[in-house]
């Protein structure tokens, strides 16, 4: 089911990739997905990875890479279960209530 108002092409990378992470790392519970025009936005649940120290969400950002069909940057941050809805997103994120699980 694709998100209405959202970028097809950041869509279908947003939803390759939970996919391919959720195969790669079984742990992940849950993944979310921030629809934005220019880059994908990912935030997956995993208990396995350390509670943040600050209170934000720092995502680990990806160039694209056309060869391995990924037009377009990627950010991911992987928290806790708890975290979600708790931490503070970066500025042009909006906010949890954008979340769209995949």
């Amino acid at each position: 089911m694709a998100v209405q108002n959202s970028n097809p092409v950041i869509e279908q990378q947003a939803r390759l990739l939970a996919a391919d992470n959720r195969q790669a790392e079984p742990d992940i519970i849950r993944v979310f997905w921030f629809p934005a025009d220019h880059e994908v936005r990912l935030v997956e649940l995993i208990d396995q990875v350390p509670q943040s120290l600050d209170g934000e969400l720092h995502p680990f950002y990806f160039r694209p890479s056309a060869q391995d069909n990924l037009p377009a940057p990627t950010a991911i941050a992987m928290i806790r279960v708890n975290e979600f809805g708790r931490l503070t997103l970066p500025a042009d994120w909006g906010d949890w209530s954008d979340a769209v699980e995949l």
